[in-house]
């Protein structure tokens, strides 16, 4: 019977002492390798415990991925380490390495990015608000993985860089915020209105590139529509576009746009100079806003062929259905605006 006791209370000790070693492996366990010195870990948003687990591991952080995604779910942390840029000691616990990202003070940046700015204008807005590399962030515009995203037909960001109000964490990196801005353009394009792009013509890249000369040729909401018509009906009598902004975003790629269009930039031969080639330009010539692809894909039923600004300093514009009419619009609003 003393031979029995003295068995059970060895097992029992056997099994204190296997549960304290594994709660040590799962909580306090430490790299073997490693010097201890500060490592620079990079999260990136929508990253799994999984793939962070392994980032430390490799990093020399922790010891095992699996026993610090088991210490995580037993400390109901596995949903508390946000995306962002981690300084960490290497060789940590995986009670101490989660501590860490866990209560790192994430500090949030907001910044609105206004409907038909050009790539280049956001690009600028968000490396000054969020401290970060223009040139780097300029590289990403034709990164393949990006590109993937925005959808087919896109050799380049322009246009996908949607515009909204966004929340950034102080320690984001170049990728991470230009993927939000592509990643939040893919999810605001429904199936539905790829359906509707569809019945114009119009893949994802095509309708982007017709919202954008919307968006830059006005910012009324009551024209967006009516302009949209001009250009469908354009385009189905095989018109020249002629959309003043193609040339402004064709001499800006060129460095050489002082403010001003003149006579002799109509004669550029460029494919983003709709006043020589005929059809939608190569690519969008700025980023539009959710109103303007709506009003690409909902046009006003119109015979308008034509518009002219008022220069009366509220946006509005006047349109025409014939030649004649508009000619006759445009020397009445010149002499307007000459007159100022």
């Amino acid at each position: 019977m003393k031979d029995i006791l003295r068995l059970s209370l060895a097992f029992i000790i056997i099994l204190i002492f296997t549960g304290i070693t594994g709660l040590y492996f799962i909580f306090d366990s430490r790299p073997v390798s490693g010097n201890g010195q500060a490592v620079e870990i990079v999260i990136q948003d929508g990253a799994t415990l999984s793939t962070i687990a392994e980032q430390l591991h490799q990093a020399g952080v922790i010891r095992s991925p699996n026993t610090f995604k088991l210490a995580a779910h037993l400390l109901r942390k596995t949903r508390a380490i946000y995306p962002g840029i981690y300084t960490l000691d290497s060789r940590l616990s995986n009670t101490e390495a989660i501590q860490v990202l866990a209560h790192a003070r994430a500090i949030e940046i907001t910044i609105t990015i206004p409907e038909g700015l050009r790539s280049d204008e956001i690009i600028s807005l968000l490396s000054h608000k969020l401290d970060l590399d223009s040139l780097r962030m300029t590289k990403l515009l034709t990164d393949p993985s990006l590109l993937k995203i925005a959808g087919e037909g896109f050799k380049h960001l322009e246009g996908t860089l949607f515009p909204e109000t966004y929340r950034f964490l102080e320690n984001s990196d170049e990728l991470m915020v230009i993927k939000k801005l592509v990643s939040h353009f893919r999810e605001s394009i429904k199936p539905e209105m790829l359906a509707k792009a569809d019945q114009f013509g119009f893949d994802i890249h095509r309708l982007i590139t017709f919202a954008s000369l919307v968006e830059k040729e006005t910012a009324r909401e009551d024209e967006r529509r009516l302009v949209a018509s001009v250009y469908h009906n354009r385009l189905k009598q095989d018109m020249l576009l002629n959309c003043d902004p193609t040339i402004i975003y064709m001499l800006v790629q060129q460095g050489t746009w002082n403010g001003n269009i003149q006579r002799k930039h109509f004669k550029i031969d460029n494919p983003y100079n709709s006043y020589m080639y005929k059809g939608l330009p190569p690519g969008p010539i700025a980023n539009p806003g959710l109103a303007s692809i709506m009003a690409s894909l909902d046009p006003e039923e119109s015979d308008f062929l034509y518009f002219v600004g008022k220069n009366d300093g509220t946006g509005v514009h006047a349109f025409s259905k014939t030649l004649r009419q508009h000619i006759n619009k445009v020397n009445r609003y010149q002499r307007r605006r000459n007159s100022k």
